[in-house]
């Protein structure tokens, strides 16, 4: 084992986890083992010739000095041939429940549409603990509360609940030292979990696009730019709603979204479909402003189903944009890039190693609009029915 001298510093700096034990270079005995999620103090010695370990705390929640201290007095036993005991720390008041659900995002960096999403689980389904300290949720009717809803609500918000209670209740064990087993755990093991939800299917198919077009032609031009656009880029609903002038890089042929739903900025090459739609976008937008300003992007489906288009959603565009490509044949890679896709972890050569440039996908992104366009019936290189359609 290691002999250094623990200090504050060096835990800060070590990058040890794999449950390495430091010896203390002052005192003898004492020392802390290292591991992934907690780095525990204790004291390692003997008493009257037999091995004595015992755990003192974890780090940060017990500094090193009060670690230390503490040890001197179990050591101090131990010397004099006393087994010692541990009186038990001074209790802390448990965090509320709010407190929590703040700092874990905030430490997390989760996004502030995913905070809000989060907050209004909470308070719209788990509303009773919201304002108790996190200790509530060891009472038997917490986890009688997980059955209920387990068994009364669809299998896609179970799953997100399942998740982020998982992630909450080991984030308090870790940061708060407050051990709690995770009800949704023990339903799944006694099988009282709902099946997991299965992705939806593709409503609208690429036969369906002539008459998708000639609904979406009647939309007003807003509306109808958005719509052209998510079916030309892929682009998430919320990633074409939130596009800013700012981000639209005329001169470059660039478009960037910083804010993603996997975290990495995203961008694509500006085509020639594309650049119709965005000019007209950019003269009509202040600098900085939204370039679908006024559009809700939440009930364009229906505008256009009522316009006369085939029933749709709006993940079909960017489904149809993948299946396109896929049928092409352009690579795996570049649909990923073009879609802003993370690799699985298991695919380390695309995850670690090929990094396309926007140059990469800019002929494949071409190459899949224009097999659009001709499943739309519109001529190449424009954007929308309304210009011109194929000569019959």
């Amino acid at each position: 084992m290691p002999i250094v001298l623990i200090t504050e510093s060096l835990l800060l700096r070590s990058g040890l986890t794999d449950g390495t034990i430091l010896r203390d270079r002052m005192l003898s005995g004492f020392c802390i083992r290292m591991n992934a999620r907690k780095r525990t103090f204790r004291v390692a010695t003997s008493v009257a010739g037999k091995q004595f370990r015992m755990n003192l705390g974890y780090w940060p929640l017990m500094s090193v000095e009060e670690a230390r201290s503490r040890a001197l007095e179990i050591l101090r036993e131990c010397r004099a041939g006393r087994r010692p005991y541990l009186p038990p720390r001074d209790t802390k008041i448990a965090p509320l429940l709010s407190q929590v659900l703040a700092d874990y995002c905030a430490a997390k960096s989760i996004k502030e549409s995913s905070r809000r999403r989060y907050e209004s689980l909470i308070r719209t389904h788990f509303s009773e603990w919201i304002t108790l300290p996190v200790t509530a949720l060891q009472d038997p009717r917490f986890f009688s509360h997980c059955n209920t809803f387990a068994g009364s609500k669809g299998a896609a918000l179970v799953e997100l609940t399942r998740g982020l209670w998982g992630a909450l209740l080991k984030y308090i064990g870790a940061v708060h030292d407050i051990q709690i087993a995770s009800p949704f755990t023990k339903l799944a093991a006694a099988g009282l979990m709902p099946a997991r939800s299965q992705p939806r299917s593709r409503v609208l198919q690429e036969g369906d696009l002539p008459a998708w077009r000639l609904g979406i032609d009647q939309l007003p031009g807003a509306q109808r730019d958005f719509l052209y656009l998510a079916l030309y880029t892929g682009l998430r609903r919320n990633e074409v709603g939130d596009l800013r002038r700012d981000q639209i890089d005329l001169t470059k042929g660039v478009l960037r979204i910083p804010e993603t739903k996997n975290g990495k900025p995203h961008t694509l090459p500006i085509t020639l479909v594309m650049r119709e739609i965005l000019d007209r976008r950019c003269e009509e937008s202040a600098p900085c402003e939204a370039l679908f300003s006024g559009v809700s992007a939440g009930h364009l489906a229906q505008m256009a189903s009522r316009a006369g288009a085939p029933t749709f959603m709006m993940h079909d565009l960017r489904k149809l944009l993948a299946t396109v490509g896929e049928r092409l044949g352009v690579g795996d890679a570049a649909l990923r890039r073009i879609l802003n896709h993370t690799p699985a972890k298991s695919d380390v050569l695309h995850r670690h190693y090929v990094q396309l440039s926007i140059q990469d996908v800019s002929q494949p992104l071409e190459l899949i609009q224009q097999d659009l366009q001709r499943l739309l019936g519109i001529a190449p290189g424009i954007a929308t029915g309304i210009a011109c359609e194929v000569q019959k």
